[in-house]
């Protein structure tokens, strides 16, 4: 086995709570109420039931293929050739949905704190930093995430509380006055972000008790549920219809905070907590990509693949997008259609195809 480490449901569920999180929190306030307006809270509360039908899809997987990753039971449900192909597409997928990460990572610290610095300097920094997370394996990543995603939770409701002055209830209402068909489209996103548990398809083998990976994955989903529409109607509370052209609605929410209490920079507190979350984030699709590629060569350990996997990524984060536009541009068309592929429909084939093997085996 490549992976010696365990870990405990309650860190699969805050590695979980941050890999969704840690960036739909920038940018999804904003994308969604574009399309529902003031009923943008209600879509991550839709995109709540996909995320548990793919982890009930995974955890089931889970056990009919015990002590396997998706990119070993690919080959054993679609043969050696066509489950290495398909599986080589996966580590492509980790690493260009990583490379968006680690884009919109440099990108927030660009616009936010160091405009004169190059995003190179950025991207090759957290990379580094990921890259010697990796390398410590799966059980490092989650104590790290298990001491710091309990602070940066209490710490965005705390956010919502100190702001509940600026609230205006009447910013919320009428309620779904455009009717449904709004709210649906602004849940594509959402469902695209809470897709991105299949990494749980990656370390599964690894918690210490597998079969409990669907329940600590649910309480994941329902939680980030929780989190993002609390975040979207304290953003539509306090800004109205002005979040939708917004860049980044949350940070000022914090510079909201800084005025009313005449406190200096407090939302650089926020920058550090979003750090800390992508760091999170951008280490795990790190990981998966490199297990997933060392899977796929057979070899006995993947640290030899980090230092090339992370010089891909640096590269690719730089050629990905020209500008911060283009990012949001992808999120909202490209993003939905490529990820519900990855996502949904791969593993939802791969369990029917086992469902109807295993039951003709018994049947003979």
């Amino acid at each position: 086995m490549l992976e010696r480490g365990k870990i405990s449901c309650a860190q699969t569920v805050y590695l979980l709570i941050n890999l969704v999180a840690a960036t739909s929190v920038i940018f999804l306030p904003a994308i969604t109420a574009q399309a529902a307006q003031r009923d943008s809270w209600l879509a991550p509360l839709l995109a709540t039931l996909p995320g548990i039908y793919l982890a009930l899809v995974l955890s089931i997987l889970g056990k009919k293929f015990p002590g396997q990753t998706i990119i070993q039971y690919l080959q054993t449900v679609f043969g050696s050739w066509p489950g290495k192909i398909v599986g080589l597409l996966y580590v492509f997928f980790f690493l260009h949905t990583n490379s968006y990460i680690v884009r919109e990572f440099g990108e927030l610290l660009v616009t936010l704190v160091m405009p004169r610095t190059p995003l190179m300097v950025f991207h090759v920094l957290l990379l580094f930093l990921c890259a010697w997370t990796v390398r410590g394996g799966l059980e490092v990543l989650a104590r790290i995430m298990e001491l710091t995603v309990p602070v940066i939770i209490a710490l965005y409701f705390v956010t919502g509380a100190l702001n509940a002055g600026d609230f205006e209830f009447v910013n919320l209402l009428p309620f779904l006055e455009n009717g449904v068909a709004p709210v649906i489209k602004a849940t594509l996103d959402p469902i695209g972000w809470r897709g991105e548990i299949i990494l749980l398809a990656m370390f599964l083998p690894y918690l210490a008790r597998p079969g409990a990976g669907g329940r600590c994955a649910i309480l994941a989903v329902i939680s980030v549920g929780v989190i993002l529409a609390a975040d979207a109607v304290t953003n539509t509370a306090v800004f109205g219809s002005t979040v939708a052209r917004m860049t980044f609605p949350t940070y000022s929410l914090f510079r909201q905070i800084s005025v009313a209490n005449f406190l200096e920079r407090l939302e650089s507190l926020l920058i550090a907590m979003n750090v800390i979350g992508m760091y999170g984030k951008i280490a795990l699709f790190y990981y998966a990509a490199v297990l997933g590629a060392a899977q796929l060569a057979n070899l006995r350990d993947y640290r030899p693949l980090v230092l090339p996997v992370g010089v891909i990524l640096a590269a690719l984060s730089i050629e990905v997008a020209a500008n911060s536009q283009e990012i949001v541009g992808y999120i909202v068309k490209g993003w939905p259609p490529f990820s519900f592929i990855f996502e949904y429909l791969i593993p939802t084939v791969l369990l029917a195809v086992a469902v109807v093997r295993g039951r003709k085996k018994n049947g003979n």
